[in-house]
């Protein structure tokens, strides 16, 4: 199965941007969709008829935090078994503790460059999508 749907929840529009393009450099047959707002992504997810093969997490975000995110989406049936992963500006460190606690997919750093956030976004997709393999 072929994956094409990525869904980036994050609040910094320029780091979403960024992520996009990132996205594009390493398959651009995958739509992303951004969310800005963790409360509105919920509520579409819970609305959607189709739903994304990958959830990218910011982890700090007003409204709802990665945490309480997650916490929600696994309680709704359709939605648990999307796997998550943390996009986050943290210490990798920070963010492999944080996705070990909340049982997630891994975690992605916000790079400073986009040939770095290219080369790590590729290996995560890699792991979690064997069809872009």
């Amino acid at each position: 199965m072929k994956y094409h749907y990525i869904l980036l929840v994050d609040d910094d529009t320029d780091d979403a941007e960024i992520f996009s393009t990132a996205v594009k450099a390493v398959d651009d047959t995958i739509n992303t969709v951004v969310e800005n707002n963790a409360l509105d992504a919920l509520k579409k997810l819970k609305e959607a008829k189709k739903f994304p093969h990958i959830i990218f997490l910011d982890y700090y975000m007003p409204y709802l935090d990665g945490s309480e995110f997650l916490e929600l989406l696994r309680s709704i049936k359709g939605l648990r078994d999307i796997p998550v992963v943390f996009y986050s500006g943290h210490s990798n460190d920070t963010l492999n503790e944080l996705a070990a606690k909340h049982k997630t997919a891994g975690f992605l750093k916000k790079q400073g460059n986009l040939t770095d956030l290219i080369k790590s976004l590729q290996e995560i997709l890699n792991s979690l999508l064997p069809a872009l393999k």
